[in-house]
């Protein structure tokens, strides 16, 4: 089953009304993603990296491998 998310950006309003479904919490994981950044203290793109495991599983990494982006879902 395919996941969704929908919200409609109005500029100046401060709470927003999401429409999903389907079997992720998408909001919830963009909203975790978001506070995570955020927490980071907003790094730009060029401090990100990716790697892949011997299986082929991709993973993210901040500043060094040693720092992996918590994953999602």
């Amino acid at each position: 089953m395919t996941a969704w998310a929908s919200i409609d950006f109005v500029p100046d309003a401060r709470e927003f009304e999401v429409y999903q479904s389907g079997p992720r919490d998408l909001w919830g994981e963009v909203t975790a993603a978001y506070v995570w950044w955020d927490s980071q203290g907003r790094p730009e793109f060029e401090r990100f990296g990716l790697a892949v495991n011997p299986d082929g599983t991709p993973w993210a990494w901040l500043d060094s491998p040693e720092h992996p982006v918590p994953g999602v879902g």
